[in-house]
């Protein structure tokens, strides 16, 4: 269990979640690998690791070079890179 992943985890699902509710593709694959990350960081059993994580990327692209929320950029881009490390 790592509660410093769940927290930074569970911040970014927050936001994240009323875009996907909006059926905006982008979102749902965020928000698919960010509730990865939560079970990865609760300890809970998950499925296999969805593939090479995009989500740093997409959210990079979406959200920071082409929007105005660059905190959640680097928010889903850190929780990237901690899971990577710890898997």
């Amino acid at each position: 269990m790592n509660p410093q992943l769940i927290q930074l985890t569970e911040r970014a699902l927050s936001q994240i979640e009323p875009m996907a509710a909006q059926d905006w593709a982008p979102a749902e694959s965020i928000r698919r690998q960010l509730n990865w990350c939560l079970a990865f960081a609760r300890g809970e059993e998950a499925k296999p690791a969805p593939g090479s994580f995009s989500m740093g990327m997409i959210a990079t692209r979406e959200f920071d070079m082409y929007g105005d929320q660059p905190e959640l950029a680097l928010l889903i881009n850190q929780i990237q890179r901690e899971v990577e490390s710890a898997v």
